[in-house]
């Protein structure tokens, strides 16, 4: 069927990635909005009773799916992480500037259902990767091309397009060559090919025959998450519900007085408009001669002791640990002694090492080993942390003094620190490449410290200056060091 002028290749719209791949996509005059029996069981149990790890996996996705929605605080917690890795700024890097916008713009044109872009492409990947065992799918969309005697077929085809595939609607297989199924709208299944399709899981099982199925943040959460949501359904039912919550036993009042009373309440509360609150029952002229008496039964009620503000921070941190996020990613911290700042920041600087940079350093290597880019096309997240620039900026300070001391006591050459300095990630390497063996010797001498300490400090004894003989003899002492004397 012939498209539209607008969409003919060569326009903003991916016609070539949606032809090719293997999703169905609706005409807009069908629709396809799940209707009301789409859901095979009803919320109320998905909350209660979800299918343990490992059995079923597809249908306990599907309740994980259900469930996060139900409890706030848990799908504020979700959507944050996914807010967060959605918005990670990145560029493609290649000696070719033409190659980087193209590549470029592909990626900026993924497929994601009925939206193309990478924010959404991001959140709907990131949804399945952390709320799903299964994990993400990356569906890559190879050129299928026109000349059948071409070598850049198959693998070797370039990539075109990525979409992203329903993680509910992926089975993993084990087999490498064919590693998922995938069932379209239409219920056909492809078999596809390990360079069509890139799988991988936050968090995977070494089980062999879990095929790479993973324990996603949502189901190492998911136990403190109900017990969560039960506690504040019991609130929510406590304040507007109309069950039982205690048993009382009334002497001295008949039963008909009691009703009377309650029946007036709640008319006057009607009169009055009231919803919710009801004043008192109150009611008088009672026989002086049967003395009232009352007892109470519990039916229904929190543990003894139960503290709210206490129990919400250990359950902001519990999704915090399981997300591998820091606390104050989703909430504050609260008052009171429980560390210091200087501990917060080191507490922040691991959560990020533990969740950001992990999904950052999966992405960058499954399109590199997938074959997603063009060859010699690097994926570089771009996002600089100012904090952490500033750390890193305190750690070369002081590794220079260290090296300063060590050159200017003969235990270094300046060739040597800059090697070491390399080794040690506080330079790169191209930054040292092309500078002179040495160069750096004939100021390094009027700067030694031989022969002249007394400084208050170790940086004031490296920087203390010497005389004009004790600068001739250094100079020549360290010539003579690189040439060997």
């Amino acid at each position: 069927m012939a498209r539209p002028p607008e969409l003919q290749p060569g326009s903003q719209f991916p016609v070539k990635a949606i032809d090719a791949s293997k999703q169905v996509y609706p005409k807009a005059e069908i629709s396809t909005v799940p209707s009301s029996g789409w859901y095979s069981w009803e919320i109320a149990s998905a909350t209660d009773s979800i299918l343990p790890w490992g059995k079923n996996v597809l249908k306990r996705d599907q309740q994980l799916r259900d469930f996060w929605p139900s409890e706030p605080f848990l799908a504020g917690a979700f959507s944050s992480v996914c807010f967060n890795r959605a918005s990670l700024a990145w560029e493609i890097r290649h000696s070719s500037t033409k190659v980087e916008q193209a590549v470029t713009d592909m990626l900026n044109s993924a497929l994601a259902g009925s939206e193309i872009g990478w924010t959404s492409f991001e959140l709907r990947g990131t949804q399945d990767l952390y709320g799903t065992d299964n994990g993400r799918f990356i569906e890559l969309i190879r050129d299928p091309g026109v000349d059948v005697n071409s070598k850049f077929k198959s693998e070797k085809a370039p990539v075109i397009g990525i979409g992203h595939l329903d993680s509910n609607n992926v089975q993993r297989t084990g087999d490498p060559e064919y590693p998922v199924l995938y069932t379209d709208r239409n219920s056909k299944i492809h078999k596809l090919k390990w360079y069509e399709v890139i799988p991988f899981s936050e968090f995977p099982s070494p089980i062999e025959k879990m095929n790479g199925v993973g324990v996603c943040a949502l189901s190492r959460v998911i136990r403190l998450s109900q017990i969560m949501r039960s506690i504040m359904i019991y609130k929510d039912e406590k304040i507007s519900g109309r069950q039982f919550k205690q048993m009382h036993f009334v002497s001295g009042v008949s039963k008909q007085a009691i009703n009377d009373e309650m029946t007036r309440g709640q008319e006057e509360a009607d009169n009055q408009g009231a919803l919710r609150f009801v004043l008192p029952a109150i009611i008088a002229s009672l026989d002086p001669e049967k003395p009232v008496s009352t007892a109470t039964i519990e039916l229904a009620s929190l543990p003894d002791g139960f503290d709210y503000d206490q129990e919400m921070q250990w359950y902001i941190s519990g999704l915090a640990l399981g997300f591998g996020v820091d606390y104050q990613e989703f909430a504050p911290l609260p008052g009171g002694n429980i560390g210091s700042s200087s501990q917060s920041e080191i507490l922040s600087r691991k959560a990020k090492a533990k969740g950001q940079s992990t999904y950052m350093k999966k992405m960058i290597e499954s399109l590199k080993v997938y074959g997603a880019l063009p060859r010699g096309s690097e994926f570089v997240y771009t996002d600089v942390d100012e904090q952490e620039e500033l750390e890193k900026q305190a750690v070369r300070t002081a590794a220079l003094e260290e090296y300063a001391i060590s050159t200017r006591s003969f235990i270094l050459t300046p060739e040597a620190a800059r090697d070491d300095l390399v080794r040690r990630n506080i330079y790169d390497k191209a930054t040292i490449a092309g500078i002179a063996a040495e160069y750096g010797i004939d100021e390094l001498a009027p700067k030694q410290n031989i022969g002249n300490m007394g400084g208050n400090t170790i940086r004031e004894d490296a920087t203390r200056q010497t005389t004009g003989k004790q600068n001739e003899r250094v100079g020549d002492r360290l010539r003579k060091l690189f040439n060997g004397e």
